[in-house]
């Protein structure tokens, strides 16, 4: 049985509406904000991204950057017009270590974790954003774990450094479908993130996205206004060592896709 939110249970909820939203001008709901909200994006994540690293001095497991990293999309989302609204189950502890498995739709969905998630957390990221200058400087220093899913032995190797990350009292986000989806169907979900859960035996905490796609969608520059809602479950517990992995896989699953769908009514609720 998958947990479920109580209707008599309070839930933290937040609901974060850009100044701006209420209005439509045509040149702040056009191509043209949409573009300079990226170019505000690249710039805001450089210069952080450089104080964050220079940090690194004063608190090397990078607490001052995870600090920043939780600020960050705030900023974003104000200076692009993005509503954002977040729902967090109470039984979610910040003083303990998760492994949060989220649905990935957009890149976007990274602001959004970092705006939402009651904790500092790490990330296992694709080894391809470590080309990116001094914003994956600053990953890596961190502590995010960077994954070549083309190596199979080596994805096992990061898989593994994530782990340690849990060891050390630093919660972890992992996107189980290894890729960003088109915002409709869940694509099937990877073994890595529950692999490492039953070995370290740690919760997952089960998230929901929605939204983001229309904010960036896939292959594309510009960030657009709009509507997006993270929902956060109830920790589930991993099977024990050695048990199969099946059930607990699909349990996940089932809850990801109900806390989107609660995401979905969350963001629609912004819209009224």
């Amino acid at each position: 049985m998958s947990p479920s939110l109580n209707p008599q249970e309070p839930t933290t909820e937040h609901s974060h509406r850009s100044p701006d939203s209420a209005a439509s001008p045509d040149f702040w709901h056009s191509q043209p904000r949409a573009f300079v909200t990226s170019l505000f994006i690249i710039f805001i994540t450089f210069v952080l991204s450089i104080v964050a690293i220079f940090s690194m001095v004063l608190t090397p497991r990078g607490g001052i950057y995870l600090a920043m990293a939780r600020v960050w999309p705030k900023i974003i989302f104000r200076f692009g017009g993005i509503e954002w609204r977040s729902r967090t189950d109470p039984r979610v502890n910040p003083a303990i270590s998760y492994l949060y498995l989220s649905n990935h739709e957009s890149l976007t969905d990274i602001l959004a974790l970092f705006a939402t998630l009651p904790q500092k957390v790490v990330m296992v990221a694709k080894r391809s954003l470590f080309i990116l200058p001094v914003f994956s400087w600053g990953m890596w220093l961190a502590g995010f774990v960077f994954i070549n899913r083309k190596n199979r032995a080596a994805a096992y190797r990061s898989m593994e450094k994530a782990g340690e990350r849990l060891q050390r009292g630093r919660s972890v986000v992992v996107f189980p479908e290894g890729t960003r989806g088109d915002g409709g169907e869940l694509l099937p979900f990877k073994r890595g993130g529950f692999l490492l859960s039953q070995a370290a035996q740690f919760p997952v905490v089960p998230v929901g996205i929605y939204g983001t796609y229309g904010v960036l969608p896939r292959d594309t520059f510009c960030v657009y206004p709009g509507r997006i809602a993270v929902c956060i479950g109830a920790p589930i517990p991993p099977p024990a060592k050695g048990e199969r992995l099946e059930e607990f896989t699909a349990q996940v699953k089932r809850e990801v896709e109900r806390l989107r769908q609660e995401a979905r009514l969350l963001a629609q609720d912004v819209a009224d």
